[in-house]
């Protein structure tokens, strides 16, 4: 099988539910985003506000595209029970690594980076 970006896993994981997803959806297009450090770093390394992060995401989803669940790093056996990943378009030709952390609250944490392994999640 091909290694994905999930966290020691050799297998693709499973696709979110669809109340995590409209959750993600809600928060990114009602301005309930934090951004994670990864994502902090790499807005000003794209050049982008965190207004075209929000935006890639919530079109990712309102398009019907894949939202994955995230293996436990370590315990490949499980899964996390507040993330989410998927492979996201954030514009012409430029795809990135996008995890969202669901919180107690309303709140999404996004953290967004470049693709670390060469399979990447389908979209």
């Amino acid at each position: 099988m091909k290694e994905y970006q999930t966290s020691h896993s050799n297998q693709l994981p499973p696709e979110a539910d669809t109340d995590q997803i409209e959750r993600v959806r809600r928060a990114c297009k009602w301005d309930k985003i934090r951004l994670g450090s990864s994502a902090q770093g790499n807005l000003a390394y794209w050049k982008i506000g965190i207004e075209t992060l929000r935006k890639a995401v919530r079109e990712h989803i309102e398009m019907g595209r894949k939202v994955f669940r995230k293996f436990d790093p370590t315990d490949n056996t499980k899964l996390l029970e507040s993330n989410l990943q998927a492979n996201v378009t954030l514009f012409e030709n430029k795809d990135i690594y996008v995890e969202m952390i669901l919180t107690e609250g309303v709140f999404v944490i996004l953290n967004a980076h470049e693709h670390t392994t060469v399979q990447r999640l389908p979209q």
